[in-house]
């Protein structure tokens, strides 16, 4: 729609005609009684009304014109838009003649559309079965070779901890006889094989003669509680963790506070025996992840 200005009036006898009755009324008021009268108050009102309509009238005039001219825009654009409706007409009715043609080709096609989808329905579901059946068949399989892998673990764990009792064990009865360079020797191959499980995350811990015995920790050979306030002997054997898991509790001997001065001469012999004990009999030995409290 094409944009049209309409003519503007000349604002200069307003302002003159508005002017000049605005000085009336500064007259009135200047020069008028003191107080001003009710006439001469009436004067002044109906003169400063007068000048601000006279002022406002041109504008009121120019909105009208505009309004005027708008319309006037806007008629010539609706004619404009139904000259091009009966273009648009005739496109329609070419364009419903095209449609019935096309409405029917595309019943044909639909028809061999849904031919096609039942079939590719049909081979998907064959397809999706087969991969069910396939899934099924791996999952087993891994399932099977995990159980494999986790057994095998274990049993190599156990293993190494047989192996590290054995071990501690010989050394004990070395040091038992005294400090010699065969003491020395199983030592170091004590440590050098505690450093090499080391690596692959076993651990190993043991508990100093004359701590308290705690329950949470510590263990006996016989698997009862000693009495409250019973003290640690000697390490039987020591205590693991395999990756920050607890896989069995320090086993020691205790000594009473009630049987201290009688045990003191037996407790070599029979920490001796109790060493050969767990270092031959496999009913000593407790299974990994036993003792998960520690």
């Amino acid at each position: 729609m094409s944009t049209l200005d309409a003519p503007r009036m000349p604002r200069w006898p307003f302002v003159i005609a508005d002017a000049l009755l605005l000085a009336a009324a500064a007259a009135l008021v200047l020069h008028g009684n003191r107080p001003l009268a009710l006439h001469e108050v009436v004067a002044v009102a109906a003169l400063c009304a007068l000048g601000a309509w006279i002022m406002i009238l041109p504008f009121l005039r120019d909105h009208a014109a505009a309004v005027k001219l708008q319309e006037q825009a806007g008629l010539a654009d609706t004619a404009r838009q139904i000259g091009d409706l009966q273009t648009v007409a005739a496109h329609i009715r070419e364009a419903t003649a095209q449609w019935q043609s096309i409405h029917d080709g595309a019943r044909k096609a639909s028809e061999t559309a849904t031919g096609a989808v039942e079939r590719v329905g049909a081979e998907a579901k064959a397809f999706t079965e087969f991969l069910s059946r396939s899934n099924d068949q791996e999952k087993q399989a891994l399932r099977l070779e995990l159980e494999k892998l986790r057994r095998g673990g274990t049993e190599h764990l156990q293993v190494i901890v047989h192996v590290l009792d054995h071990v501690h064990a010989l050394y004990q009865a070395s040091a038992r006889n005294g400090a010699t360079p065969l003491t020395a020797q199983l030592g170091q191959f004590r440590g050098a094989c505690l450093d090499a499980v080391r690596r692959i995350g076993l651990a190993s811990y043991e508990a100093k003669p004359g701590d308290p015995f705690d329950g949470n920790v510590h263990q006996t050979p016989e698997g009862r509680e000693p009495a409250p306030g019973s003290r640690i002997a000697s390490t039987i054997a020591c205590g693991y963790s395999f990756q920050g898991q607890p896989v069995r509790r320090i086993l020691v001997t205790v000594d009473s506070p009630e049987s201290e001065p009688e045990a003191a001469g037996a407790a070599p012999e029979g920490e001796s025996r109790t060493v050969r004990e767990v270092a031959d009999d496999p009913a000593l030995e407790l299974p990994l992840g036993d003792n998960s409290d520690v």
